[in-house]
């Protein structure tokens, strides 16, 4: 039986060796002369098609709108994700904080620059509002305390039961104005004064500029709020019978007297 020592063997006669070597040289040096060709017309051909600066700058700007494009559809999903209720405020705080880089990241130097400019401008618009509301409170509670303070005062002085409800009457019609000397210049200072609707001697209608004091004074003489102020009389529950004269009224001639009965009320004859 055969057997294949896996080796070939080939003949080879005297001067055939060298004949293949200088063939094999030859070769190479063909090979390598044709690589250096091509690689000289390819270096030309790089150098006559190389990009310009505009098609460099169109290509970054594409790669650019490309990528905000990406960063813009993750925040809309991150949006997205911020609307379920199921969040805890930690969780809702880092997607806004994401949020809030994605956009920033998208943003050009000028639109950074602006926006920088209207949180600068919204940070003094509140800090303005701050200040002008509680400017404004502080005004509130000292012309409130100002006034409430002179009517009360005057409510003493006119012997009113409750001073609390002449307060509650007068102070609606009653304001801070800038005082005037005696020349009518403005001096500086706020005092109280009180608008009274009142009636002239011949009954029209009047309105009055008065101080706390004065009218509270002239309330006290007007029917309508005598059952405010105490009388000056002695007698009757709780001091209401004013005047100081003992004589009975004759009541039934006062009811048909109306100037009369009025008269008696403001003086304090009768008390009802």
């Amino acid at each position: 039986m055969l057997k294949f020592d896996g080796k070939i063997w080939i003949n080879v006669y005297d001067g055939e060796g060298s004949t293949d070597g200088a063939a094999g040289a030859a070769g190479a040096a063909g090979a390598a002369g044709a690589a250096g060709a091509a690689g000289a017309a390819g270096a030309a051909a790089g150098a006559a098609g190389k990009f310009s600066q505009e098609d460099l700058n169109r290509f970054l700007a594409n790669e650019k709108r490309k990528w905000n494009e990406q960063k813009q559809t993750l925040v809309d999903e991150l949006e997205a994700l911020r609307q379920k209720s199921n969040l805890t405020d930690e969780e809702r705080q880092a997607l806004d904080g994401r949020i809030e880089a994605l956009n920033t990241e998208m943003m050009t130097k000028e639109q950074l620059a602006q926006r920088e400019r209207d949180k600068l401008e919204k940070g003094y618009k509140q800090q303005v509002e701050g200040l002008t509301l509680e400017r404004e409170s502080w005004k509130s509670r000292y012309t409130d305390a100002t006034i409430v303070r002179a009517i009360t005062d005057a409510a003493v002085l006119s012997d009113a039961f409750v001073p609390g409800q002449i307060v509650a009457i007068v102070r609606p019609q009653t304001r801070l104005v800038e005082e005037l000397d005696g020349e009518g210049k403005p001096t500086g200072n706020l005092i109280p004064k009180v608008t009274l609707e009142d009636k002239d001697k011949d009954g029209k209608s009047v309105t009055l500029e008065l101080s706390p004091v004065e009218a509270v004074k002239r309330m006290k003489e007007m029917d309508n709020y005598l059952n405010l102020f105490k009388g000056e009389g002695t007698g009757g529950i709780g001091g209401m019978n004013r005047g100081g004269s003992t004589k009975q009224q004759d009541v039934k001639s006062l009811a048909k007297d109306p100037a009369r009965y009025r008269e008696a009320r403001k003086t304090g004859k009768l008390n009802f």
